[in-house]
């Protein structure tokens, strides 16, 4: 069984695009990794952030549509965790 999920991902605002474009390519290979399928990966552009995070006052928002197993969640929320060019993530289940 699978759910849909729905996450925003901020990136650091230092990053050129080849370097996003990579960020993201890296994010859907990690759930693709981990039996899940993007629908859909949607750049929301760079924003100035409500309060700084990691010394930084903006950062270049993503929202991605997937679908995932329940089990694999944590394990992606984990290695996102680990990844020094996001400044934020949030994961969270879509209602059917």
């Amino acid at each position: 069984m699978v759910n849909n999920y729905e996450a925003v991902i901020i990136v650091g605002p230092a990053l050129e695009k080849e370097a996003l474009d990579k960020v993201v390519d890296d994010i859907k290979t990690l759930i693709s990794r981990h039996q899940g399928t993007v629908s859909q990966v949607q750049p929301w552009g760079k924003k100035k952030l409500a309060y700084p995070i990691k010394k930084q006052n903006e950062g270049s928002y993503f929202l991605f549509d997937f679908t995932l197993a329940p089990l694999q969640v944590k394990k992606i929320e984990g290695l996102l965790k680990l990844n020094e060019a996001l400044l934020r993530t949030l994961v969270i289940k879509k209602e059917s």
